[in-house]
Order: C-alpha cells, then sequence, then structure tokens
C-alpha cells in the first residue's frame, strides 16, 4: 500500500513539558492504523496536530509525498481531506440532520435565499452512499448515539475526506452498533480512505485494525500487525517495565459499611451491581472509556435514576430521584467535566464555594457574611489561587478550579465524596494537593470517598481499595498493595462474561 500520511519527529511541548518527544507515524492508504497509550501518553496531543488544532513545536507533515507542515491549521487539514471525528461529537442538537450535513456550503439561489429542498436532497444522496438509516429531515437530539457517530461520518465524507481520524469512537457504542461502525470501516477502507482509530479497548483493535502504533510519555514505543499482536505484549509496551511497588501505609478503613448499593440497575446497567464502602475508606472505581464509570457515580447522586435496586447510607434506606436527595444526607459529588457541570463559570469564587451549602437551604434567608467568611477560610486552607474572593471562577487554572468545586462540598459539610476523574486535565503539583484535601476528608470520623479514575497509577497511589468497571460490570475487587498496573489494565481489557466484539 502507498503512503497516504507521514509524520515525522513531531515535537510539542506545553508550559515548559516535552509532551511529544519526535514521534513519527505513518498511514497508508486502505488502512486502519490504531494509535494506543495511556493516558499522557501523547495521543490527543498527536491527533489535535494532525487536525491543525495544535500547531507542532518542530517535526514534517507529509501528504501524498508532499510537505505539508509550513501552512498547516484547521482549514488547511480539511483542504487536503483529513478529518477528525472527536469522541464528543461537534455536531448542532437543535438542527436537522440535512442542516448539519450542509452547514458550510447551503444551496441558494442567486445568494438571496437557501434551497432547503436541494439541502435535503443533498443530504439525502450522503446518507444513502453508505446506507445510512437516518431521515435527512430529523433533528440531531432526536438521534441515537449510533446515528449521530453515522452523520459524523457521512459530513467527513462530504468533505471529500482522504484521511478520518477516530477518537473512541465506540465509547458509547452497543454491541450491535459496533459492528454497524465495523462495517462501515470495512466499506471506508476499501474506497482507499485512511483511517487513524484512537481506542483503549485492544480486542476490537484487533478486530478492524491492520496496523498499530504505542506511545508512551510521548515517544515511539513500537509498531506492530494488529492481527499477531499478543494483549499482553501490547499491554506491556504500553505500561512500560514494572517496577516494584513502595510499600504503602496502613489504611484508615474501619469495619462499619457507610454506604452501600445492592442489586442496582438502570438504562446503562443492565447486569446488577452490587457496592459497599466503609468509614474512612477510599473506594477507587477503574475502568476503560465508556466502561460506565460516570455512569455509576451519576446514580450515586442521584443525577441518574435507578430501575431496581436499593442503596443505603449509615443504616438507612434511601430513595434518589434528584441530586437534592443525596445532598440532604450528605453526597457531595465532584463532576467530570467541572467547567460546564461543576460550577458557574461567570460567577465569582465566593458564590462557587457558596453553591452546594444555598443549595441544601430550605427556607428564604441566606447569611451573605457568613458565606464569605467560609469561602475566605476556604481559599485560605485550599490554597486557592485567586486575586481575590470576587474574581470570576473563570479565570482560575484547571487545578484552582478544581479546589473550588471540591471545596464547595467540603464548606457544605457533606459525609461522602463521589468523585469523577478529580485530576483530570489538572498539573502535578495541584494534583498533589487535590490528593492530600481527599485524605484529609477521608480521615474525619463518618466520612468516606468514591473516586472514579481512568489513571490507574492515580488509583494504585490514593485507594483502599479498588473495583475494575468493563463494559458496566464489576469484573474484579483489587487490593492495591497486592496490585501493580499491569494486573489492573488487563482487568481492564477484559471483556465481561457474556459479551463479544
Amino acid at each position: 500500500m502507498a503512503s497516504l500520511l507521514l509524520l515525522q519527529e513531531i515535537r510539542k511541548t506545553f508550559y515548559g513539558t516535552l509532551v511529544l518527544k519526535g514521534v513519527n507515524f505513518e498511514l497508508q492508504t486502505g488502512e486502519v492504523h490504531a494509535l494506543l497509550g495511556e493516558n499522557g501518553a501523547g495521543k490527543s496531543t498527536l491527533i489535535k496536530i494532525l487536525s491543525g488544532a495544535y500547531t507542532a513545536d518542530s517535526g514534517t507533515i507529509w501528504f501524498r509525498d508532499q510537505v505539508v507542515s509550513d501552512n498547516y491549521g484547521p482549514r488547511f487539514a480539511e483542504d487536503l481531506g483529513i478529518v477528525t471525528i472527536y469522541q464528543h461529537f461537534h455536531l448542532i442538537p437543535h438542527l436537522t440532520v440535512a442542516e448539519n450535513l450542509a452547514l458550510k456550503s447551503f444551496v441558494s439561489e442567486s445568494g438571496w435565499y437557501v434551497n432547503w429542498r436541494a439541502v435535503e436532497q443533498r443530504a439525502r444522496e450522503a446518507l444513502a452512499r453508505f446506507q445510512f438509516p437516518i431521515d435527512p429531515a430529523a433533528r440531531v437530539k432526536d438521534l441515537s448515539v449510533a446515528h449521530q457517530q453515522m452523520l459524523e461520518i457521512a459530513i467527513a465524507l462530504s468533505k471529500k475526506a482522504q484521511v478520518i481520524v477516530m477518537d473512541e469512537p465506540t465509547a458509547a457504542l452497543s454491541k450491535r452498533e459496533t459492528e454497524v461502525l465495523f462495517r462501515l470501516i470495512d466499506q471506508l477502507k476499501g474506497s482507499g480512505l485512511g483511517i487513524v482509530y484512537v481506542s483503549h479497548k485492544l480486542e476490537e483493535i484487533k478486530a478492524i485494525g491492520d496496523r498499530i502504533t504505542i506511545l508512551r510519555d510521548g515517544n515511539n514505543v513500537a509498531t506492530l500487525d494488529a492481527k499477531s499482536a499478543q494483549l499482553n505484549e501490547i499491554i506491556r509496551l504500553m505500561v512500560g517495565t514494572s517496577r516494584a511497588m513502595e510499600p504503602r501505609e496502613s489504611t484508615l478503613p474501619k469495619e462499619r459499611i457507610l454506604f452501600s448499593i445492592d442489586q442496582l440497575q438502570n438504562k446503562h446497567f443492565s447486569t446488577p451491581i452490587d457496592l459497599t464502602v466503609r468509614e474512612n475508606e477510599i473506594l477507587c472505581i477503574t475502568g476503560l472509556v465508556g466502561a460506565g464509570k460516570t455512569e455509576l457515580t451519576r446514580v450515586l447522586f442521584g443525577a441518574d435514576p435507578k430501575t431496581r435496586g436499593e442503596i443505603r447510607f449509615a443504616d438507612s434506606a434511601l430513595k434518589l430521584h434528584r441530586p437534592r436527595d443525596a445532598m440532604k444526607i450528605g453526597v457531595g459529588y465532584v463532576p467530570e467535566d467541572r467547567d460546564r457541570k461543576g460550577l458557574c463559570l461567570n460567577l465569582a469564587v465566593s458564590d462557587n464555594l457558596g453553591l452546594a451549602t444555598l443549595a441544601k437551604l430550605k427556607g428564604w434567608s441566606f447569611d451573605r457574611v457568613a458565606q464569605r467568611k467560609a469561602a475566605l477560610y476556604a481559599v485560605t486552607s485550599m490554597r486557592i489561587r485567586a486575586q481575590g474572593l470576587s474574581q470570576p471562577v473563570k479565570y482560575l487554572s484547571g487545578g484552582n478550579k478544581q479546589k473550588v468545586v471540591l471545596g464547595k462540598w467540603l464548606a457544605a459539610a457533606c459525609k461522602l465524596l463521589v468523585l469523577d476523574e478529580p485530576t483530570i486535565g489538572i498539573d502535578v503539583g495541584a494534583r498533589r494537593e487535590i490528593y492530600k484535601l481527599i485524605q484529609e476528608f477521608r480521615e474525619e470520623p463518618e466520612h468516606a470517598v468514591i473516586l472514579a479514575s481512568s489513571d490507574i497509577d492515580e488509583v494504585l497511589e490514593i485507594s483502599d481499595r479498588i473495583l475494575v468497571l468493563a463494559n458496566y460490570q464489576i469484573v474484579a475487587e483489587l487490593n492495591p498493595t497486592r496490585t501493580d498496573k499491569h494486573q489492573v489494565l488487563e482487568y481492564c481489557t477484559r471483556r465481561a462474561p457474556g459479551l463479544t466484539i
């Protein structure tokens, strides 16, 4: 096969940290080339450079044997036919399928008005090309995740894509929907397109991929034949040589069960989930993207309903119909997306720190002076770096934003913290401070922490006990003092019983 795309010695630095250290990557025509690596290995940075969202500090990008890196940017990449489909779709929910397909090229008559009949007809033809069963008149917000995925691919093809980058394309797809996507990928390969496929699901990569390139710590580790590569070897290359574990201090959990769920099910968890958390325990839940971590934390906070099962807190059965019910009994929740779901970005630091306390009030009275004193104490004790209590929280760094999200629950005197990826996107120094705050919280009487994270190093470092999720099922319970990174990742990549790819 001919070389379609070639990246040579790509380097990228962020804030003095070298993220990509001379990475090489080649894509051939009609090939699915998988890009693997742990969180922080450099995958996302590399595909953003490929899409033109980031500019490489140095290195060369070749497309069909021509150097193109001099003027490289998002529009230039798209004009070449390099299109990226991110895990979080870039669709406009309230517009129709046809309108999303035509956003950059509406059909007009003399430039005065849009020919809507022609727009819908062109959309119908684009969808029919690959037999996508989607109504052009349907609103995107009413489509299933699988159909939204198809629409993203249709948009890419309408831009005359020659290279499609797929970032975790099956994270939210069912088994049947995944099979549909794989058939589509086979068609795209047959038409000569090249596909860069980013995923944590190793078995599906072996099923659909032709070659695998593995990154670790911003370096190329290996390029392997996907079909002949062994899963254990892939994991070893991703993780590196296992280091001897440092001895851990004895943990504090008591025997008393503080929080439990029994036979929990909902629209995501068709197989019942059982879970217990002891007083003063940090229970970590880990798994790959799409394993069900976020969905489980949302149920624990009452943000998503359960269809059956029992939830108990401090020996009392609970009815969690909404987040307010969880807050009343002392459950706090730090979501993965802090900007959209954890903060009011235009409000001041002090206002954000008081949000959880305000939400628990039953009456109309609110002591603004006491709230400001509490906010000042939180800023000082948590070392939140801000220009003042009145500074809008949107101007804080990622680590300081996360401290504010955490601080609002500490100010509300919660007893159980449910944390979803609490250190995502923050630097090492801020991460250490967050860990310290979590440890200090759990040491209080009748306190505990449930922490969901895909960062295995984090899970091994901070947990007292580990639950591994795969395909919305708990597949392992591990003791971090007797487990290494390789074993955790091996469980993460296993298929849950009864499920096949």
